[in-house]
């Protein structure tokens, strides 16, 4: 009896405290919605820019940066865009394929309009996928030609594929310096043999062939076997296609070597003022190269942005790493007329057609934006303009 008296006293218990919480729960006003957040609005307009700052094209890194830096603080100091400052990220890469993919990584966590870089080809080709994914459009750098043929409708390209390089070279060398027996000697990289694959059918078109063709690996020191190698098959020419470092150090060597008179036929790694102090400047003189622009250029406006680069950060510019000072100029007047949605910068890229400081822009059905190239040579401690050529643009 008891036990069943304690057991009803438990339920009549449970069935209080359960009356009571209803009763609470229905005394209470419902919740009111808040309506959703509103997103901020950006007050700042961001791009980010992957570059070499430090390993062995370090050189080139900070040119880029410079040169795009100064577009920034020109543009920010006459208003900005829209009224609208640009917030402009510098992401070092390296110029290695596997930290170019990190470097994207970090870029695109940054949640930019649009990107420029990597540097190399072979950073491109690794992490172009990401800013695919990423749906952000992105002016890139590198010589490849394979770069801009993945089908990445958001990869544009600030340079001029290697393709288009060497027939300008070898025509200057033929025409103009009367070369008969070219030697070739490059670097087992892409960038090297991407050059050296181009310059051997430009050669075939005046029926010349080397008469060796001569390797090396990044990083060595000593070229005196393939600069004898040279000499001893009667080279009257030779075509060096390699990173700074090497050709300035090959440069010294040659002149070491008593072959000071043989001529040296480069591109634009060449150009880049640390290989004139690698080489000496003794050494230096003579130098012929293909490039973008030559600093020798006479147009007033590239002479007006010689002469503003060199007296900001006061150093001799190298001519063919600067261009992104008109891809900040393009996506600032991309931005200004359509806005930051990425999908209309990169429709209003893809059918680019703009008159920048540096240059004519007009892109290919590629993504490629420039096409023209010059020659120029060393006369004097300064670069003379040789030969200059144009493309026809496939749109």
């Amino acid at each position: 009896m008891v036990r069943k008296t304690r057991l009803l006293a438990v339920v009549l218990s449970l069935v209080l405290v359960a009356t009571l919480v209803v009763t609470g729960c229905a005394q209470q006003k419902p919740e009111e919605k808040k309506p959703a957040e509103q997103p901020k609005k950006e007050e700042t307009i961001r791009i980010a820019h992957m570059a070499p700052l430090t390993g062995s094209a370090a050189s080139y890194g900070y040119y880029m940066i410079n040169a795009a830096k100064m577009a920034v603080e020109e543009i920010n100091a006459a208003g900005g865009i829209n009224g609208k400052k640009i917030e402009y990220f510098e992401i070092d890469e390296t110029s290695n394929s596997a930290q170019a993919v990190e470097a994207c990584k970090k870029a695109i966590s940054l949640n930019p309009v649009a990107m420029l870089g990597p540097n190399r080809s072979g950073g491109v080709l690794a992490a172009e996928y990401l800013w695919k994914e990423a749906k952000i459009p992105t002016i890139t750098d590198g010589t490849s030609a394979e770069t801009t043929k993945k089908g990445n409708p958001y990869t544009f390209r600030m340079q001029v594929a290697s393709e288009y390089w060497m027939p300008i070279l070898a025509k200057t060398a033929v025409e103009r310096f009367k070369v008969k027996k070219p030697a070739i000697i490059y670097g087992l990289n892409d960038y090297s043999k991407a050059n050296y694959l181009a310059i051997v059918p430009a050669f075939e078109k005046y029926g010349l062939k080397p008469v060796t063709v001569q390797t090396f690996n990044d990083g060595d020191q000593d070229f005196t076997a393939q600069l004898l190698a040279a000499k001893k098959a009667g080279a009257d020419s030779l075509f060096i296609f390699s990173y700074t470092p090497e050709i300035g150090k090959m440069l010294k060597q040659r002149a070491e070597l008593g072959m000071s008179k043989i001529p040296v036929f480069a591109e634009r790694a060449a150009s880049v003022p640390d290989v004139e102090k690698l080489a000496g400047s003794e050494n230096y003189e003579g130098l012929v190269t293909s490039t973008t622009w030559c600093t020798g250029d006479p147009d007033p406006k590239k002479q007006e942005f010689l002469k503003k680069y060199e007296s900001k950060y006061g150093h001799t510019i190298s001519a063919t790493h600067v261009n992104h000072y008109d891809s900040i100029y393009i996506l600032a007047d991309i931005i200004k007329r359509v806005g930051t949605d990425r999908e209309k910068i990169r429709e209003e890229l893809s059918k680019l057609d703009y008159q920048g400081v540096l240059g004519h822009y007009v892109c290919d059905k590629e993504g490629n934006l420039m096409h023209w190239m010059h020659t120029q040579v060393r006369q004097g401690g300064k670069w003379v303009l040789l030969d200059t050529e144009e493309y026809p643009v496939q749109r």
